[in-house]
């Protein structure tokens, strides 16, 4: 019998401990490593491989919003569980961009996070029922591919967000008017709208902001 290789990456020792002490009774499953905060889960998965990955939202030195795509990228066959206290449609819909194979709140009976762990396994997405809820009014758009956005334009969307004029951005970040022209006009291709309010809009509908 072939055994779950599981890591958990959650910076509670409470939540942690949970989920050993329940992982640990069940003959296919075992944790193989724990990691508390994202410095020691990169070193953990650079020398432990694993099946699956429960992975916590929110970290001392990071955020799995940022670590899924980085951690899909260098281990693509490692599947992702998200655990959070949140429950809100952009961080639920980022990390299902970002290549998490399931979405569910810490609350979740450990039935529950036992079933989802088997159906990523398998090959299936799971979300939990209160996730399910918001994933079903998605809309079409929202589940195109968010559009890969540079550094630079990511301090433009945030300037954008806390009302900076376009002068007043290109002095926080050192460049001409002219260069942040030239990020906001890219951004509004990528996210193929033509008006600020709407490039806001939809960077706040898939969590960039």
């Amino acid at each position: 019998m072939k055994r779950i290789e599981i890591i958990v990456c959650d910076d509670h020792p409470l939540i942690a401990q949970g989920l050993s002490s329940f992982i640990g009774q069940k003959e296919d499953l075992i944790i193989v490593a724990t990691a508390t905060t994202a410095r020691e889960l990169r070193e953990t998965l650079a020398i432990t491989s694993a099946d699956i990955l429960l992975l916590d939202i929110n970290l001392p030195d990071g955020n799995g919003l940022e670590l899924c795509p980085e951690i899909k990228k260098k281990y693509p066959e490692l599947k992702i569980l998200a655990l959070s206290n949140f429950n809100e449609r952009s961080i639920i819909l980022r990390m299902l961009h970002n290549g998490a194979s399931g979405y569910l709140l810490k609350s979740s009976s450990t039935a529950e996070i036992e079933k989802a762990i088997r159906n990523i396994v398998d090959g299936n997405l799971h979300f939990g029922k209160e996730a399910q809820k918001i994933l079903t009014t998605i809309t079409a758009q929202e589940l195109i591919e968010i559009p890969p956005v540079t550094k630079r334009e990511k301090e433009v969307l945030k300037y954008l967000a806390d009302g900076l004029t376009t002068p007043q951005i290109a002095e926080k970040m050192f460049v001409s008017a002219v260069t942040v022209d030239s990020h906001r006009k890219s951004l509004m291709q990528k996210f193929e709208v033509n008006k600020t309010v709407l490039l806001l809009q939809r960077a706040r509908e898939w969590g960039m902001i």
